[in-house]
Parts: structure tokens; sequence; C-alpha cells
């Protein structure tokens, strides 16, 4: 993993585990300023490569997606707009997938407790063998201080940003948060070296990483919750996939449906078991909302490469 260096710097000593507006910021930077952080592994090093899947029941949930920061921002107030630049994500040379018991769009299917570790200083994986998929760094958390008093867990995604999980938030994107206290208070964590959106079975690839950002400041932007400046091409998939659809009157069981049917195609066409194989969708397949306008059902593909079941 290569040091990326910036004007400011935070390292990896340097985080929490909450949002709070009364966290007190680790840092102060201009609208402007270049700063580089050491995200620390989204489990807070709880698993490493020693890390069996039994001892997975044994996480402390209070630790995952540990937060580095916060960055108070110079002039930002309430109602104001602070804009994150990604200039570099630099992943770590290792990082793990797993089912984490209650966790996932499928819990109730299976519960885990699952883990797979992966060498992660190259710029590609091999999901299954014969089949290599290009690391794509991404940013899981990003966020401001809430406007509430209180502690509130990192791992839930809100209007302020926090585990957002947008796979698009890399190098050369820029999200942009609504501010909610004075100085914002922003943080950052979860790297993943790979994930599908949805992340269906609660965890991408995930690694510590070193992540280099640039601060900026729209005075009364209003903006109400986060959005994303993809910077370029937003990765629609440039291979041919196969979609496996869910249909009905609720999107949560349509793409519960969609990503069953997925995990069972790929099961039988890879000979893996079925935990597996939901495991690794969760890096590499792409959950969408393909149709929403014709009531009173809905539609929800779950998009895996077709040369998997070649």
């Amino acid at each position: 993993m290569s040091l990326i260096t910036a004007p400011h710097h935070l390292g990896r000593d340097t985080f929490h585990h909450v949002w709070d507006r009364d966290i007190a910021p680790e840092l102060v930077v201009k609208p402007g300023d270049e700063v580089s952080l050491g995200l620390r592994d989204p489990s807070d090093y709880q698993i490493t490569a020693a890390t069996t899947a039994s001892e997975l029941i044994d996480l402390d949930p209070a630790r995952m997606d540990v937060l580095s920061g916060p960055l108070w921002v110079e002039g930002a107030m309430p109602g104001d707009v602070l804009t994150v630049d990604i200039l570099d994500i630099s992943v770590g040379a290792w990082g793990w997938s797993a089912i984490l018991p209650g966790m996932g769009l499928l819990s109730d299917q299976f519960p885990g407790p699952y883990l797979r570790g992966w060498r992660t200083d190259g710029d590609s994986v091999e999901i299954v063998p014969g089949h290599r998929f290009a690391l794509k760094p991404m940013i899981g958390v990003v966020g401001v201080a809430p406007a509430a008093a209180g502690q509130f867990a990192a791992t839930v995604p809100t209007n302020a940003g926090g585990n957002i999980d947008v796979k698009y938030v890399r190098a050369g994107s820029q999200i942009r948060l609504p501010v909610f206290v004075e100085g914002a208070l922003l943080s950052l964590g979860d790297a993943h070296a790979l994930q599908g959106d949805g992340e269906i079975n609660g965890t991408a690839i995930e690694c510590e990483a070193d992540v280099s950002i640039r601060v900026g400041l729209i005075a009364g932007g209003g903006l109400q919750a986060p959005m994303i400046d993809t910077g370029g091409p937003s990765d629609d998939p440039a291979e041919a996939h196969q979609v496996f659809l869910g249909v009905g009157p609720d999107l949560f069981a349509a793409a519960r449906a969609a990503s069953s049917r997925a995990v069972e195609a790929v099961s039988r066409a890879l000979e893996l078991d079925a935990d597996v194989a939901y495991a690794l969708l969760g890096t590499i397949a792409e959950l969408r909302i393909n149709e929403i306008v014709d009531r009173p059902n809905w539609v929800v593909g779950c998009m895996v490469p077709s040369r998997l079941f070649q």
C-alpha cells in the first residue's frame, strides 16, 4: 500500500466509533485544503488473516465501520454544503469478505458465519478459479455530524451520509453533504477493494486504506441529503450479464427474491455451497431497480456476469 501524502494528515491511530456532534475535531482545515487519512480496517482489526469463521460470532458490532476524523472545516455552517473530492484511494494488501450473523439481505437464509480472506496488493482478485475481477477501491462511509445531540451508530446511513456504501465513491468522484453543525465534522471509513451495487450479503472486500481528499464548501447550498458526482462514466456493466428478477408490490421482498435466485444459479453453475455463492455476490453482483411505475408490481434485477455460467 503506497503512502498518500497531503498538506494535512490523520493516521490510523486517530479514530472514533460513533457519529456525535460533540466529538472534538482532530484536525482543522480550510475549504480547498487537501487531507490524507489512514483508514482502519472496517472491523477495527477484529478480523485479521488469522481469524476463523467461528470467531465472527464474538465481534463487537459497536466497533464496526470505525471512523477516521472528525475534520472541522472552517466556515462551514448549518445549511451549507460540504464537498469532498476523492483524489486517491490506496487499499491495503489484505482484505476480507464475510457473512456476519444477523446481517445481509438474505440473513434468514444464510445466517453464517462465513469468512474469506483476499490478497488485495495487485490490481485484481480471482473470485473463483479462472475468473478475475479488477479491484475498484471505494469508500463506504463518508459523512458529517448529525444535527441531533447524542451518539449514533457508524454503521447506519442517514441524510448526513455515513455508511451509504455507494460503490461510486471512488477516486475522481465528489460527494456533497449537507452541513448540520458548525464545522461540519467530517469523518470517513469502511474502505472496500471491490463491491457490487447493493452489497447484498452485507460485506464487500473490506480492507484498510490510505485516502486523499480535498474539501470544499458551498455557502447556503440547501442540500437535503448526500449526492454524488461520479466524475466520469458510472461503470455501468461493460460485460454481458444474466439478470435474475424479483417481481412484486414490495421492493425489499423483490430484491430478496432476485438475489436468492441469483445465489441459487451461481451455486449451481459453479458447484459452490450456497453461502459461498451468496458471499461472492456481495462483491460482484449489481442489484438494480429495473421498473417502478407499473402498479401494483415493481421489478428488481440482480445482475451477475454471464461468464460465470459458461
